[in-house]
Formats: structure tokens, C-alpha cells, sequence
């Protein structure tokens, strides 16, 4: 049973991408969206300090239960509304959010996706998943779906692949996945952002020929772009081209090395149109 995992809290960034996970699963034939949600995200709901101490207010922990199996049902609908043929499990643990994942992704070798909710300029409340989404990409297993909250779901027709010419090899990964790609009748963008002036013509030729020898039966373009910015090239062209997906590659020339190694705000937040995969 093919199976997405869906980190929640009580926002509606997540919300947003518990629908965006039941219009995936129903496109992509997935059978199962688990939600998870962790205790930790509201341990200072209840916990209070009086004379130096702390303790737990059992009021509030019942009330905090209540919360969370309210937010199950509300998003549990969301999803049945949308794909009734979808199965829906509901999980709350009491450890941390990347622990919980993991844990759960050993017991559940079904799981085949992350669809995690990211904050932008359109939230009205900061995400306790939004926080943790560059530790959930770097940590998991699995491949990682990054959904903007302003993003809306659409057909995937042009997706983009932002590359380096000097990890050519790293487009593997991206090949194992050309059978479903050429299921779903989509086109590729590829692009190389150089910054520097000088552009080594031999690299570009080995990735032209690499590409086109893998991709024969499958749509695509080359492009090349200079720009010292490279999230900022990155996402000026994924704006141009009306892409509909963006690829992050693994390896140290991927764009979640940039979105992690610099700040945060300037990468994942800055992207509020498309959705981010990340391969693994």
C-alpha cells in the first residue's frame, strides 16, 4: 500500500498540505496518507511554572488531546472529501519530530513521501513543521515534498531541474524515477546557474549528451544561466518558465544544500509559488 506521511500541527500551512497530499495521492495512485502529529510541538501548552518548578496541568493535557483528535477529524475529511478511495491513519507521538518520522518511516517501508508545509508571506501563524523542514529533508530517507502555503495544487506538466555540470551523476537519481515521469506526459527543464562569467563549454557539452542519452523519449531543454545568487537564479527561472515542480537533487551542488546553508528566509520562504521535491 503505497503511502504519503504527512507531519501536522495546528496551522494552516499544514492544513494546506494535507489537501495538497490528498489531490497527490489521488494523481499519483498512492493508497494511504498518514498523519502524524508530535506531542512536542505543544508542550508549553501545559506546562507551567510556579515557585521554580514545573509541572503538568492534566486540564490541559486533556484539553490539548481533545485538540489534536479534533484536528485529526478535520483533516481526515479534507482528505475523504477529496479521495474517499484513500485510507487515512492518524499517529501522535510523544518524541521529537525527526525521531517520530524516522521511527515511523523503519515500521512503515510503504512510505514513500514526506509532503511537509512550509510558511511564507501568506501564513498567519508561525508552523512547528515549517520550523523543522530543513532538518525533516536532511534527515529522511525518503523523498521530501516541500508545499508553499500559498500554493494551490495543478496538474504537473513542466517540472525543473535545477543541475551542476560538475555532478553530472547526481541526475541518477532523477532516472530512477523516468518510468513514472513518462506516465504522467510532463516536460523537463533543466538548468545550470554559473557564478562566474566563465563557463566551461566541455562540462556543458557532457551534460547536454548525459541528459540526451537518458532522455530520449521524454521532453526537455538545457538552459544556462549566470547569476552570483544562485536561489535567486534558481527561482527567477522557475518564475519565467512557468514551471509547475521544482527537483531538488541530493549532493552538495543541490538546491537543498543552498536552502540549508544559507538563510532560510532567502531560500524555502522566498518560494511561494512552487512545490519543492526532494530526491533521495
Amino acid at each position: 500500500m503505497r503511502t504519503i506521511l504527512v507531519p501536522v500541527d495546528f496551522t494552516s500551512t499544514t492544513e494546506n498540505a494535507v489537501r495538497v497530499a490528498a489531490d497527490w495521492a489521488k494523481t499519483y495512485e498512492y493508497q494511504n496518507i498518514i498523519l502524524l502529529k508530535t506531542a512536542g510541538e505543544s508542550e508549553f501548552d501545559y506546562l507551567h511554572i510556579a515557585e521554580g518548578h514545573s509541572f503538568v496541568n492534566e486540564e490541559s493535557v486533556n484539553n490539548l488531546l481533545q485538540r489534536t483528535e479534533s484536528l485529526f477529524d478535520q483533516l481526515s475529511s479534507i482528505i475523504t472529501e477529496k479521495s474517499p478511495e484513500v485510507k487515512v491513519s492518524r499517529i501522535l507521538s510523544d518524541w521529537t519530530i525527526t525521531r517520530s518520522i524516522n521511527e515511523l518511516l523503519k515500521n512503515q517501508p510503504s512510505a514513500e513521501l514526506i509532503i511537509l508545509g512550509s510558511d511564507d508571506q501568506t501564513s498567519s501563524t508561525e508552523s512547528f513543521v515549517s520550523d523543522n523542514i530543513i532538518r525533516i529533508a536532511r534527515t529522511s530517507p525518503v523523498k521530501t515534498l516541500i508545499i508553499p502555503n500559498s500554493y494551490h495544487y495543478t496538474p504537473i506538466k513542466n517540472i525543473f531541474i535545477p543541475c551542476d555540470i560538475k555532478g553530472i551523476k547526481r541526475l541518477e537519481r532523477l532516472f530512477h524515477h523516468k518510468s513514472v515521469i513518462h506516465k504522467q506526459d510532463v516536460r523537463l527543464m533543466f538548468l545550470n546557474i554559473n557564478t562566474s562569467e566563465k563557463e566551461d563549454e566541455e562540462k556543458k557539452r557532457e551534460l547536454e549528451e548525459y541528459i540526451r542519452e537518458r532522455l530520449t523519449d521524454i521532453p526537455s531543454s538545457i538552459h544556462y544561466s549566470y547569476d552570483e545568487n544562485v536561489i535567486k537564479g534558481i527561482l527567477t527561472f522557475a518564475a519565467n518558465n512557468e514551471a509547475d515542480l521544482i527537483i531538488a537533487l541530493p549532493g552538495q551542488h543541490s538546491f537543498l544544500y543552498y536552502l540549508a546553508s544559507r538563510s532560510i528566509s532567502e531560500g524555502i520562504y522566498q518560494n511561494t509559488h512552487q512545490p519543492v521535491l526532494i530526491l533521495k
